[in-house]
């Protein structure tokens, strides 16, 4: 191809980016920096961005909090950064990087573990730096026999043997398999970021479910669900706090009741990948509403879901898509009192969409009835509702699964180090010279034990005054 990248051209700096540290740190560093903005900024609930009109009134509840900056940050699309194109494309560079590397690497380290190299040059004994050198008066035999049992003594559960012409190459390590460790790390970085992918887009958590006693809400999210709720039960301390709340609900499917159950505080209902906790419970409206043909278009509970700024209110919502209303319902919180609002009574305001002028305003006695904006409202009783979390989340056990591949990797990168040892025998004049030496990442935290596994196998083979460690002659 002219004027551009060939095919593997292409690929080879796609392989390039990908194995680079420094990319890695700038994708995490995005991602950081993502994470943090669906952390700090306002979030849009579920579901309410699959409907444009609901979307857009939320928009405009937060807006006197972003102020010019709202419509920017919507654009970009920061009040749903996890469900984002950028979250996801750093996600998957992120992946990417990870796999890519732990794949480069691994046939390194499988080759360490399992077929190192034991004969070393002269150089490498003469220049690493751990080394050590002495002389034994015993033969090259008895040398190395006793080698071997100090080393093994030593944690170095593997040592490798070969000769090379008159010498013999040593080649002793422990924990072998310790660096697997860091490809563990990377990979469970890449398993949980795979349950969050695969949450994020084919599960949901919805923390606001209400449903009023005798009613039925559908669950939505392409679930087919819908939940009634039968009854409520509720019992509290001497101090009134709630000390236990429990809900009987049926389960719908299509229509069809397919399970049945008491959820309680710890106790959810799990079907079909969806769980229902128990969460909260409050007062809740039952009205019905009748179109100008007679027609009832709304007839259930709404649940008293929200507080007025001077929390002295209750605040329910609900729509008439077809009439285009949006019904608010308000009544006094339990313990307050508003004289416009009278004991047994409820407030209607009533808008239209395209205005943020109330079509009316009507307070309600039970059982009566009003007619605003050609629809007639009528407020039937009070009732409870209860509060559920309903989440589906099909990426917690690759979550579980990566936490614990982390937990193990980590595990082994601090715990088990991997270290090696060289040695070298050769005869000499009137027995044997050993030479030892390591090369370490890690190297001041190494001289210590260094010094004391040549001292102990010094011993062991019976080494003579002249040693030298790290370029010292030591008496």
């Amino acid at each position: 191809m002219s004027g551009g990248l060939t095919m593997s051209g292409s690929l080879n700096w796609a392989y390039r980016k990908l194995t680079s540290m420094r990319f890695a740190l700038v994708l995490l560093f995005v991602f950081a920096l993502l994470t943090l903005a669906g952390t700090l900024l306002v979030q849009v609930p579920p579901g309410v961005k699959d409907h444009p009109g609901a979307y857009a009134e939320w928009l405009d509840e937060i807006r006197p909090r972003y102020g010019g900056w709202t419509d920017v940050l919507d654009t970009l699309g920061l009040f749903s950064v996890f469900s984002s194109i950028w979250f996801k494309g750093t996600l998957l560079l992120l992946s990417a990087s990870l796999v890519t590397c732990s794949v480069r690497r691994t046939p390194g380290l499988w080759r360490t573990a399992t077929k190192p190299r034991v004969v070393m040059t002269e150089a490498f004994f003469e220049r690493a730096p751990h080394r050590a050198s002495f002389s034994t008066a015993g033969d090259l035999n008895a040398a190395l026999g006793r080698l071997r049992s100090a080393l093994r003594k030593n944690g170095f559960t593997r040592v490798v043997v070969e000769r090379d012409g008159d010498d013999v190459h040593v080649c002793a390590d422990r924990f072998r398999w310790g660096p697997f460790g860091r490809v563990a790390v990377h990979l469970s970085f890449v398993v949980i970021l795979a349950g969050a992918v695969l949450t994020a887009t084919g599960g949901f958590r919805d923390e606001a479910f209400a449903v009023p006693v005798g009613g039925k809400k559908e669950v939505g999210h392409g679930t087919g669900m819908a939940v009634e709720a039968k009854s409520f039960a509720d019992s509290y301390y001497t101090s009134g706090e709630p000390s236990d709340y429990a809900s009987q609900v049926v389960l719908y499917r299509n229509g069809a009741p397919v399970h049945k159950q008491e959820i309680r505080v710890n106790h959810p209902m799990r079907y079909g990948g969806v769980t229902f906790y128990q969460s909260f419970f409050g007062p809740s409206v039952v009205m019905k509403a009748k179109a100008p043909d007679g027609r009832v278009v709304f007839d259930q509970g709404v649940p008293l879901l929200y507080s007025s700024q001077d929390e002295k209110h209750s605040i329910g919502r609900f729509m008439l898509p077809k009439q285009d209303l949006t019904v608010y319902v308000v009544s006094p919180r339990s313990g307050e009192v508003d004289p416009r609002i009278g004991a047994g009574q409820t407030q209607l305001e009533i808008y239209r969409s395209s205005t943020d002028t109330p079509v009316g305003i009507k307070v309600l006695s039970q059982g009566r009835q009003a007619t605003i904006g050609g629809v007639a409202f009528t407020f039937l009783r009070e009732r409870e509702f209860t509060g559920l979390i309903v989440a589906r989340d099909p990426g917690s056990t690759l979550v579980w699964i990566g936490a614990t591949l982390l937990v193990l990797g980590l595990f082994a990168t601090f715990f088990f180090q991997h270290r090696r040892v060289r040695a070298v025998v050769r005869r000499g004049s009137g027995g044997s010279e050993i030479g030892v030496a390591a090369i370490e990442r890690h190297q001041e935290a190494f001289a210590g034990q260094f010094e004391r596994l040549v001292e102990e196998i010094r011993r062991a083979v019976g080494g003579g005054a002249q040693t030298e460690i790290g370029g010292r002659a030591n008496a």
